[in-house]
Order: C-alpha cells, then structure tokens, then sequence
C-alpha cells in the first residue's frame, strides 16, 4: 500500500511539472504571437473602442484607426446655408475635415476658382521646405525687382523700393501676415510661374487639369489637400503657422470664432475665399470659396461659426 501511494505521489508530481510546463509554453507562445499581431490587433479594434467613447475625447493620435465618413450633419448645414444665400455650383466650394473623427464633407471639391491671395500659404511652404533642407537661410536674401511691384498691403510693398535686397524673413512674414502682393511676387519670380505651379502641386495626389498649372486657381479639394498636408507636417511649419494665425485680423473665418485660426484668405474680381486649421474643442479643416457673392467675408465667417457649432453641440 506504502509503495503505491509514492508511485501514486511520484506520478501526480510528474504530472504537476508537465502541465506546469505546458502552461508556460502556452504563455510564451501567446506572448510571441501578441507581440507579432498586436499592430494588426490595434487596428481591428481600435475604431470599435474609439466609437464607443464620447466623440470629443478621442484623441487625435488615435483618430488614424477610425475611418473616414461623410458628416450629414455638415452635409445638411450647408445645404440649408446655400438655400438661404443664393449658392450653388457655379459661386460656392467648400470643404470641412475632422482631424478629430475623421468626419468630412467636400462641396464642388474639383470646381476652380481664381486663387487670389489663397496661393501664398503653398508658396510660402516651397521656401520653408528649402530652409529646412538648408538650401537657404532665412537671413539671406532676395532682390526685389521692379515688376514684382503690386499695389496692397505690407511692409515690402510700402517701405522697400526696387533694386533692394530684402530677408527671406520678411517676404516669408509680409507675404502671410500682411498679403504683401509684392513680397509674394518676389517670391514666385525667384521660381518661375511655370515651375512654382508644378512644384505646389506636390502637396496634392489629385490630378490637377492644364489650367491649374497654366494660372492662378484653385479648387476646395486641392485646397484641402494642402492644408491636410501642413498640419500633418506641422513642425516643419512652426513659423508659417503662428503667422496664419496672426493674418487677417480677426476676419473671414477667425470672426466669430474665440478659438486659435490659422488661415489664408485671399480676393481678387469677385473671387473671395479663405481656408485653413480651427484648433477648436477638435481640430478641424475648413475652407470656404465663393464668387460674387455679396458681403462674402461675413458669409464666410458664418459659415465657420455654424459649422464648428454644430459640430461641437452648442
């Protein structure tokens, strides 16, 4: 009886060390296929958790596992706001983007209108892009040629006279802050009409028609891009950012909005838009494009307002 109990206990232990072993197999192997799969696992899972959270306390870096759908809520807004205003295809663009919830919506996305002064936030962003490759500093400097003048606003245009040499500090600033038309020409000029078209271009994937790289246009879905692209690459546009935020002097869509807007509007033969990043409750992209549209910065500022708005619930 003594020698069977032993064998009994003798085999119990074995049997004790061999799941002991097993469950630490089972361990490392579920550990190993977890530290293999949990990309895959972040990205199944993820938009089901983020939805099931209140909408405004997702956070941003999460927002990339959430898909991209279009705002109805927007979509109504704005066709209510066209009813009401006399918009349609022909004088109206707009486009809205959630970084937040990656909610959007695009009205006459592809349609171009006459850019105006919208250009200068992608031409300034060629020369950021070349300060910070080194190509050149924001001490040198560029010479102010004589057809670059052009009646307006800023310190190019009002204090430097042709034949100057003037910092790429200034043009970069003047050229944001003030809309100097000059500084901006200086700086085109500097690339070439030609060639500044097609390198703007890069900040899109969209195919662009003949005429975008034959003038001045524009449309909201390049806009758009642009935009996207600048926030998304917001480091290397620190500067460029803290002086569209201070453009425009609380018009367009900085009016109604007690929130930090970083922007570029532009108007020129009836053609008045403006564009840029809402760092509201959430971060939103919104651009606005009209055509002869009476008391258009006003109409422009509304429609900033009632969107973000809607969108926050008040």
């Amino acid at each position: 009886m003594r020698e069977t109990k032993a064998r009994r206990k003798k085999k119990n232990v074995k049997n004790m060390v061999c799941i002991i072993l097993i469950v630490i197999l089972l361990a490392m192997l579920i550990l190993t296929l977890y530290i293999e799969k949990r990309d895959v696992a972040r990205e199944v899972f993820a938009p089901i958790q983020a939805w099931a959270e209140i909408v405004p306390t997702i956070n941003v870096d999460d927002a990339i596992y959430l898909e991209e759908t279009e705002s109805e809520e927007v979509k109504n807004l704005i066709s209510q706001i066209m009813s009401k205003n006399g918009l349609n295809s022909s004088n109206f663009g707009f486009f809205f983007y959630n970084i937040n919830t990656r909610e959007y919506y695009f009205y006459n996305e592809d349609k171009y209108f006459t850019a105006a002064s919208t250009v200068k936030v992608p031409v300034a962003m060629l020369y950021y892009d070349k300060i910070n490759a080194g190509e050149i500093s924001e001490d040198d400097t560029l010479l102010y040629k004589s057809n670059a003048y052009e009646a307006g606003a800023g310190e190019v245009t009002s204090k430097y006279k042709a034949g100057s040499r003037i910092p790429y500090s200034v043009l970069l600033r003047e050229v944001i802050v003030n809309s100097d038309n000059t500084a901006n020409n200086i700086l085109i000029g500097n690339i070439g009409f030609k060639q500044y078209r097609y390198d703007i271009a890069k900040y899109s994937n969209r195919e662009l028609s003949s005429t975008f790289y034959g003038s001045n246009v524009t449309c909201p879905g390049f806009a758009y891009d642009v935009v996207k692209y600048l926030y998304k690459h917001s480091d290397e546009y620190t500067e460029l950012l803290s002086n569209m935020k201070k453009s425009s002097y609380g018009k367009y869509l900085k009016e109604y909005l007690d929130y930090d807007v970083a922007h570029k509007y532009g108007s020129y033969g009836g053609y008045v838009h403006d564009y840029g990043i809402i760092y509201g409750k959430q971060t939103y992209l919104m651009g606005v494009y009209t055509r002869n549209i009476n008391n258009a910065p006003t109409l422009i500022a509304s429609i900033g307002k009632q969107v973000v708005d809607l969108v926050e619930g008040e």
